[in-house]
């Protein structure tokens, strides 16, 4: 068994058992970001994880930046936003609910979908930060060429909260967090390297 001391830098993390992930962390050229505890929606984050997951970097924070014009002041722009596409519990036509689970269909084929301003710009920064990381740890790679292998949301801790009402009672009013996690892989190194070794 080698010691700990004997390890270099990259060596000793991949020794130490992972911390707050819920993969392994395996893969060559694997970049990482978490983001714990983001006052938002879980089902926003999860649907952007969804669609969003085998894309490259770039192409990602690409497609969320046009998710982001339908915030913008101008009808121009708000017209070319692209929506996300919400495929869980959208459209339950056996219960014959109103509310968040029917969500309208939008353009360009995409099905029921939305705009999920809040969490696109959460998931944009955890992109970014993985990225940075990939960066500082190897020197050869193309940060916005990686691949997303996995990305999760998931529910973190409930900050719970009351509203003060009439003759002494109270409503709670609690704030739904989130677990965001990210892994980027650089799969081009791998080949570069196999065809050194030929």
């Amino acid at each position: 068994m080698v010691k700990a001391k004997e390890l270099d830098r990259r060596g000793k993390r991949s020794a130490l058992p992972q911390k707050g992930y819920t993969q392994l962390l395996q893969g060559s050229h694997l970049a990482t970001a978490r983001a714990v505890d983001v006052d938002m929606h879980v089902k926003h984050c999860f649907e952007i994880a969804r669609h969003i997951k085998h894309m490259k970097a770039g192409n990602a924070i690409k497609f969320l930046n046009q998710v982001l014009k339908i915030d913008s002041d101008r009808p121009d722009i708000r017209r070319k936003a692209v929506a996300v596409p919400f495929r869980l519990g959208s459209g339950n036509l056996k219960k014959r609910r109103s509310g968040p689970s029917m969500v309208g269909h939008r353009k360009g084929g995409v099905g029921p979908g939305r705009f999920p301003v809040k969490a696109s710009r959460a998931i944009i920064k955890l992109i970014e930060s993985a990225m940075e990381n990939a960066r500082h740890q190897y020197e050869d790679v193309d940060a916005e060429e990686m691949e997303i292998t996995h990305i999760a949301a998931h529910r973190g801790q409930v900050k719970k909260g009351w509203i003060p009402r009439a003759r002494g009672r109270a409503t709670p009013s609690n704030h739904y967090r989130v677990n965001l996690e990210i892994f980027l892989e650089d799969f081009n190194a791998t080949d570069d390297e196999l065809e050194d070794e030929f």
